[in-house]
């Protein structure tokens, strides 16, 4: 029986006559070659590692291979080609790295684990109460009104409160006359 060659990397390029005309084809990861390649372009590819004698390594064949998502890449080797688990990535993880990975399988994408966490409660509670405090009809407080007052007031108008937290009090008041006016 002749031996079989076998593409091991990603392609390579050889020219036969198995369609009925002399031309060259292009020959991906895993094909066999056909017989009639030229000796001298197989000796060509053997050398520089672009086609292995059949069985002499390991090709997983346009197929996806199971890698450990820490290492990618890293973690396909020859045992892995042949169809075993990738080894357990023994190098340390970074404590942000952790963190991140149980937020994505908690919550499921990754655009969430990229999200701030929500809003401190007792900020939520004193902006709630300073709500309160404004009038019903949508008016300007009153200027004896505490700064959360006067930051809610802008907020209910359409600002954004984590611009305006920033301003004080006095420069609040300055923005709602000049909106009256």
């Amino acid at each position: 029986m002749a031996k079989r060659y076998q593409v091991v990397a990603e392609c390579a390029h050889v020219t036969t006559s198995t369609t009925g005309v002399r031309s060259q084809v292009l020959l991906y990861k895993g094909a066999f070659l056909p017989d009639d390649v030229e000796p001298e372009r197989l000796k060509f590819l053997l050398d520089g590692g672009f086609v292995a004698e059949e069985g002499d390594t390991s090709v997983a064949p346009n197929a996806a291979v199971e890698q450990d998502p820490r290492s990618g890449a890293d973690s396909v080797t020859s045992d892995v080609l042949r169809g075993e688990k990738p080894a357990e990535d023994e190098r340390p993880q970074s404590d942000v790295s952790e963190q991140v990975a149980d937020v994505v399988t908690e919550e499921g994408a990754i655009d969430k684990a990229a999200n701030p966490p929500g809003e401190d409660p007792e900020v939520a509670t004193r902006r709630a109460a300073a709500r309160e405090k404004l009038p019903t009809d949508g008016s300007m407080p009153k200027t004896q009104n505490g700064h959360d007052v006067w930051v809610e007031y802008h907020v209910a108008q359409g600002g954004n409160y984590d611009d305006l937290v920033k301003q004080d009090k006095d420069e609040l008041i300055k923005l709602a006359k000049s909106r009256q006016s």
